[in-house]
């Protein structure tokens, strides 16, 4: 095939070659033939040579070699005719096949549809059948084999075309499934076998994987270096059947062992002698020598003497100096066991940043990328700042790839800056039915858009409706109003809520103004003036004394100071730094209306890797408030105090269910610790968790720390389009109120991270 279009190539090139000596090469059209399924579009923007071009061969070459990397052509060539004082380049393509059936044969051990999961391939696809895509996806099969112990798997395929679609059919010999029976370790004498087999994933009892060997023996290696021994040697693992004896008989096959062999020559354990540092000017010897945690009279660590170059290129980077080169010369003498080190800096010039370039943003402006950069055009070039640029650019939900990358400058001392950004669908017309244990059965109605108009603002309209909740809201925000770091937004609502657990319904009718202004990089204040009517009615005979109080129309006028600090590398889901929100709000007095009430809450969140595992992430919550009347206001609205228990407070615990005997709380306190890992197979699409949540909520504004609840559990988040959905379950140590202690485990369903 490739033999084909190379020759094809060769000849275009030729006849053109010819006719420049009849009359100009101009081209005056391109035209796409043979492509059925594919558009014309995407395969003339593959082609770099246009309308009004000189012809060149060489670029003729590149652009059948774009049209083959696009992944839908078996063949591609190209007629080169006499058009219009010019030429006309008419590009003939063979389509790949469509995917039809995918079956497989010789399959016993593996479920069908864990095979067709793991392929890349699927029935329907458009012009998906090729000889490598199918080799790759033989691997596929093959890998599955050997995790489930399967190392002598074969598979081939074949490909039955009928019209425009190919059969593919996958034959499998699944052969002998193999389980270690024994380990051996040869030549170790400074770790014993049982500690290298700790480091190991293959070991006796466990299927074999060859591929999980291979990784084995090179963590081993690691190990050994970590160790000081940088001159290990590790022999091609021997594994394979062994029997008793060399003369054991047919009959006694059954009894053959399956063993590994794994030979190792450690080498003399070196220390380090001596560090030298030469070529340093921006930073003196001991800030270079404080910067390396490879010290001199000391094990010598590979791995961390390898950190610590990349963390010193890194400090240079950080000064501008990315051209900074760390050359590490070593002289190992394995008889005294010692490495003496020159590490050798050729500094390079100061690099400035001369452009730069915002690519794949079809929708966003590129104002609302720029503003989130922390770099200007003109600056000198700084790693850190690149690295908090990207985070926030990918912050703003709008991208699902974001990647600084770097192009030469016009001179010497300065590059480009090139942000290149994957755009994600980020508005929304959802619709259907859901249900919580607070609202019950709902219906929904929502537009929502985080990248309104491509200018970053946030527009929702919404509408919900149920048996026991109505609810219309809308909501605008404009982060960066005139150009400058200052959001506005408004919020309007109309809500009609069954209370049923307290035997009264709440109306509330309102708005809302914010107001935002980022101090710094990582903190910002808001103010925000909020305005609602509400209405108690329909109160039952069973409601609460402060329930009937409550009960006819009063209308609350408050106003809310927030500091929040955000340190976080991905608000989305973040896996170091910190989120805090100290917060007050005053009802009432100066600002009018009936209810007289202040509020203080903080928010705290911390994130951070467990054990150093970037997939590992350790996350603590804590919230605590008070809410508490003055003036004319006895006491604090019902429908303003604080509820705890359900999936947003402490799980394991039903919704408002506390504080108990009363009807709602002045203060609260509670915190939540998850460990969050990622599910294997799933491509980040699910996650798994393990929490302890502990707090609780009191009628008076006393926190009593004698009385506060456990629970402990876990879950399961999947990400989707509309958001995280969240998926709990908490086991509750001690009852709450009218649910008893016996049936302790509760279920906990609902949208968007806790935290």
């Amino acid at each position: 095939m490739l033999r084909r279009t190379a020759v094809l190539i060769f000849l275009a090139g030729f006849f053109c070659t010819a006719c420049a000596f009849a009359q100009t090469t101009i081209i005056r059209k391109i035209e796409v033939k043979g492509n059925i399924n594919i558009p014309d579009t995407p395969v003339l923007e593959a082609i770099g040579m246009r309308p009004g071009d000189d012809f060149s061969s060489s670029r003729l070459r590149e652009d059948l070699r774009s049209i083959y990397k696009m992944g839908y052509f078996l063949d591609a060539s190209v007629e080169v005719e006499e058009f219009e004082d010019g030429l006309k380049l008419i590009f003939s393509l063979k389509e790949k096949p469509d995917v039809g059936e995918i079956k497989f044969e010789g399959r016993k051990s593996v479920w069908e549809s864990t095979l067709k999961d793991a392929l890349d391939i699927k029935k329907g696809d458009t012009c998906a059948c090729d000889e490598v895509r199918l080799k790759q996806n033989e691997r596929k099969i093959l890998d599955i084999y050997e995790e489930r112990g399967f190392p002598f798997t074969a598979v081939t395929h074949e490909i039955e075309t009928k019209k425009d679609a190919a059969n593919i059919k996958f034959t499998i010999k699944e052969g002998r499934r193999v389980k270690i029976d024994e380990m051996n370790f040869l030549g170790n004498r400074a770790y014993n076998s049982k500690q290298l087999l700790a480091k190991m994933q293959v070991k006796p009892g466990k299927w074999y994987s060859e591929r999980k060997l291979e990784e084995d023996i090179d963590k081993l290696a690691d190990f050994y270096r970590s160790e000081g021994y940088i001159l290990i040697g590790i022999d091609p693992p021997d594994a394979a059947y062994r029997a008793p004896s060399a003369a054991y008989p047919e009959k006694e096959k059954a009894k053959e062992k399956f063993v590994i062999d794994i030979k190792l020559h450690e080498g003399t354990r070196i220390k380090v002698d001596r560090i030298q540092i030469k070529g340093n000017s921006i930073f003196t010897e001991k800030e270079v020598r404080d910067s390396l945690s490879t010290k001199e009279k000391v094990i010598f660590n590979q791995s961390k003497f390898i950190e610590d170059m990349r963390n010193l290129q890194g400090k240079y980077a950080e000064k501008g100096y990315i051209l900074c080169r760390i050359v590490p010369l070593t002289d190992i003498q394995e008889e005294s066991g010692i490495i003496s080190i020159i590490v050798d800096i050729q500094e390079e010039e100061l690099v400035y940043i001369e452009k730069i370039k915002i690519t794949g943003n079809a929708i966003t402006k590129d104002k609302v990328v720029r503003r989130e950069l922390t770099v200007r055009e003109g600056e000198v070039f700084n790693t850190q700042k690149i690295i908090r640029s990207r985070q926030k650019i990918y912050n703003l939900g709008f991208f699902e790839e974001v990647d600084i990358s770097t192009e030469p400058g016009s001179e010497k001392g300065k590059m480009l800056l090139v942000v290149t950004v994957k755009e994600k669908r980020t508005g929304m017309v959802s619709f259907g039915a859901g249900y919580n244990s607070l609202d019950g059965l709902l219906g929904y109605l929502e537009y929502s858009q985080n990248n309104f108009l491509g200018l970053g603002q946030f527009l929702s309209l919404k509408w919900e409706f149920g048996a026991q909740k109505q609810n219309i809201e809308a909501s605008f925000t404009e982060p960066w109003f005139l150009d400058t770091p200052t959001s506005i937004g408004v919020d309007i609502f109309h809500t009609i809520r069954e209370r049923t657990e307290y035997y009264y319904t709440e109306k509330r009718v309102g708005g809302a103004l914010k107001v935002g202004r980022l101090i710094t990089d990582y903190d910002k204040i808001y103010m925000q003036y909020k305005y609602e009517n509400v209405e108690v009615y329909n109160v039952g005979d069973s409601a609460s004394q402060d329930v009937k109080d409550q009960a006819g129309t009063n209308v609350t006028s408050s106003m809310a100071f927030s500091y929040v600090r955000d340190t976080r590398d991905n608000i989305f889901d973040a896996t170091q730094g910190i989120y805090l929100n100290i917060s007050e709000r005053l009802a009432g007095g100066i600002l009018g209306g009936g209810n007289n009430f202040h509020s203080p809450t903080m928010d705290f969140s911390t994130y951070s890797k467990l054990f150093g595992l970037k997939w590992l992430v350790l996350a603590f919550h804590m919230r605590a408030g008070i809410i508490d009347s003055f003036g004319a206001s006895a006491d604090v609205p019902v429908y303003e105090k604080f509820y705890g228990g359900g999936a947003d407070t402490i799980r394991g615990y039903p919704e408002r269910c506390l504080p108990q005997d009363a009807t709602g709380g002045k203060s609260l306190l509670y915190t939540n610790t998850e460990i969050r890992f990622p599910i294997p197979g799933t491509e980040g699409l699910l996650k798994g968790i393990v929490f302890f949540d502990m707090g609780n909520l009191w009628k008076d504004t006393e926190i009593n720390l004698n009385t506060l609840k456990k629970s402990a559990g876990f879950g399961i988040r999947i990400n989707t389009p509309v958001g995280t959905i969240r998926f709990d379950f908490g086991y509750r140590f001690s009852s709450a109120g009218n649910y008893i202690a016996a049936d302790r485990w509760e279920p906990h369903f609902s949208i968007g991270q806790l935290f």
